[in-house]
């Protein structure tokens, strides 16, 4: 069996699909997460934030407040 050049190409076609696929998926569920610590510990209420709200509202590009 010989591997013609289009397969090749679909071959790279599709792994790179997949690639995309699963990029998205876990950038979904890192949304969904920040989605979850936020709305369970009310970021920010009292003023302090832990460092895992901080990544979650930079990525959301909410200024984090901090206790002076």
């Amino acid at each position: 069996m010989q591997l013609a050049r289009s397969d090749l190409f679909g071959g790279i076609c599709a792994g790179l699909a997949l690639c995309l696929i699963v990029w998205l998926s876990l950038d979904s569920m890192a949304i969904n997460r920040c989605d979850e610590i936020l709305a369970s510990s009310g970021a920010g209420e009292d003023g302090s934030v832990s460092p895992e709200q901080e990544s979650c509202l930079k990525r959301r590009k909410v200024p984090a407040t901090k206790e002076n």
